[in-house]
């Protein structure tokens, strides 16, 4: 197992020094949650290298899994990915890591030994079910945009918080900085560290198929969309889905969120930090991802249009899998059938005020249109959007 021990130092060095003018002052509250994470994350390595130490020992199998034309769901923040992750993930073909697997099990042998535990608090009354709602009930109030929990399927790019090497650090430590060489990390990532990266990566994968033989894995992961290119080279039939969202409503959704996390582990003084770096890495996950993938064979990627998706979610994956050649079970398709009618009778309780974010619809267009005419459906976002206040 890796890790990326200069750049866990550069952050430890930045979190103490470098934090005046950021959004991670050193408050109290700060303070507290830097001695939390420098203290439990050493045990936390210790943990995960024994578990992969004992695979090596108990099952050294694992290492000839095949992982057979995985697909990759990419796209901005807060642009429908969950939704269509978990929409996928409903057919029982499918399968994908939790979170208990990811931060807590990610070796076979840890998996193991958890379901064993879980197995034998069925029969005296399930206390580990009431544990795991206890435990989700402050991720559900934190993590509101969508459906979460210990139990529930995850962004699997939380497997580099492993290494240290994450663009999802950035949510703990707003060191823009730090975080610009993930915003393109096909580019800035240096080759040594991409390897490093997605081979432990795929290390991960072929231990979870191991233990889900013969499904078909599927990622779901924003911060894979500048990484498509490196994706390619350690899965060579991999397929890819790009879901496209109107910015006007995905801009201020996804500053929103990024300022959710850096409030609930910091003293921000501005209400919505660090702008400018959010909006440089919509602007090149909107555009990378299909200048890369466009140039695939037709069975090798999608495009989806997230005001389309959520008007008919069936439609839309009855394509996805007639164009990579999948097909749908009786069972999938009654399934999609009532997804679909949900679909139709939701509606958002999240507005976003551009307004209050200093922003506005003349200039959220005039970055984002000339990337959206790269698509062949960018006459569904309208140049004058019904604006949210």
């Amino acid at each position: 197992m890796p890790f990326n021990f200069r750049e866990a130092l550069t952050y430890f060095y930045y979190s103490l020094f470098r934090t005046k003018g950021s959004p991670a002052r050193l408050s109290p509250k700060r303070l507290i949650f830097l001695w939390i994470i420098f203290t439990l994350y050493p045990f936390w390595q210790i943990y995960l290298r024994l578990g992969y130490y004992l695979d090596e020992l108990l099952f050294p199998a694992y290492r000839e899994q095949k992982i057979d034309s995985p697909i990759f769901i990419v796209g901005n923040f807060r642009s429908g990915t969950t939704f269509l992750h978990h929409l996928l993930l409903r057919d029982q073909e499918a399968t994908a890591l939790k979170t208990w697997e990811i931060f807590f099990a990610p070796s076979i042998t840890y998996r193991k030994v958890f379901r064993a535990i879980i197995w034998a608090s069925r029969m005296v009354g399930s206390p580990v079910r009431w544990l795991v709602k206890q435990f989700n009930k402050p991720i559900e109030s934190y993590i509101y945009m969508h459906e979460t929990g210990i139990d529930k399927i995850e962004e699997d790019s939380h497997i580099f918080y492993h290494l240290w090497s994450s663009y999802n650090l950035f949510a703990l430590f707003p060191f823009p900085e730090l975080a610009k060489k993930y915003i393109y990390y096909d580019q800035q990532v240096p080759p040594e560290q991409k390897e490093s990266d997605f081979r432990y990566y795929r290390e991960i994968l072929r231990r979870h198929l191991f233990l889900n033989e013969s499904k078909r894995y599927i990622s779901k992961n924003p911060d894979f969309s500048p990484a498509v290119k490196t994706i390619q080279e350690f899965f060579p039939d991999a397929r890819f889905i790009n879901i496209v969202r109107d910015p006007v409503d995905m801009v201020p959704s996804t500053i929103n969120m990024w300022s959710t996390h850096w409030h609930t582990f910091g003293s921000p003084k501005e209400d919505y930090p660090l702008k400018e770096t959010l909006i440089e890495h919509a602007r090149h996950w909107y555009a990378y991802p299909h200048e890369v993938l466009k140039s695939l064979p037709e069975d090798r990627y999608a495009v989806i249009d997230f005001s389309t998706f959520v008007a008919d979610p069936k439609q839309v994956i009855e394509g996805v899998y007639e164009k990579f050649g999948m097909d749908i079970t009786p069972r999938y398709a009654w399934i999609l059938e009532k997804e679909t009618e949900r679909s139709r009778h939701y509606e958002s309780n999240h507005e976003y005020s551009l307004q209050e974010m200093g922003l506005d619809e003349t200039f959220i267009h005039r970055e984002f249109d000339p990337l959206l005419d790269k698509y062949s459906f960018q006459e569904s976002y309208p140049k004058t959007h019904p604006a949210k206040r």
